[in-house]
């Protein structure tokens, strides 16, 4: 157990840890690392069955109306880097779908096509939704009739990994595009 207080501080906008003398609570309900209530001592006891058994008490909740602290009996460094390892699963699993771009010409060759369709395939597969888009600059305007053949060659290939919402591509200023969303 250690003698100097012990803050979390890595995160400042993270919730403050109270850890042994920081916990002002009168009564401390301890838990063991296996969740096992071990009951509800003075706040003095407490501290003592931390110290005998060299472990820290983290406090996980405070109950202003019974003026009750509910704490683990831990290894402090254990505790915070479980949290930490925990919080950075949760970020993970919150992040959401990428949009993918995937840009081709009207006259990109067949082999060309091939190897950005096999890459937005692993895009698809992966979860992210992808948009293949054809920029048509100038001159080269006249060949849409190309570009939209090349788009409609494209969704026609990635169909069995993602499902596009409307059936023919969209018309932009520059060119045309599709969005494929993930199955």
């Amino acid at each position: 157990m250690g003698q100097n207080p012990r803050i979390a501080s890595v995160n400042p906008k993270a919730r403050m840890v109270y850890v042994n003398d920081q916990i002002k609570a009168p009564n401390i309900m301890i838990i063991d690392d296996e969740k096992k209530n071990l009951g509800t001592f003075s706040r003095r006891r407490a501290l003592e069955i931390a110290q005998e058994a060299e472990l820290d008490l983290v406090q996980i909740s405070y109950d202003m109306e019974k003026m009750l602290s509910t704490v683990r009996l831990t290894d402090y460094g254990k505790y915070m880097y479980q949290k930490g390892k925990e919080e950075k699963e949760k970020r993970k699993a919150q992040k959401g779908k990428e949009m993918k771009e995937i840009k081709i010409s009207y006259g990109i060759g067949d082999n060309d096509l091939a190897l950005k369709m096999k890459k937005a395939e692993e895009f698809l597969k992966n979860g992210d939704n992808v948009k293949v888009s054809i920029r048509l600059r100038g001159r080269e305007k006249i060949y849409a009739d190309k570009a939209l053949e090349k788009i409609l060659q494209a969704k026609e290939t990635l169909s069995p990994y993602g499902r596009s919402q409307y059936d023919t591509p969209k018309k932009e200023a520059q060119g045309y595009s599709i969005i494929l969303f993930s199955k």
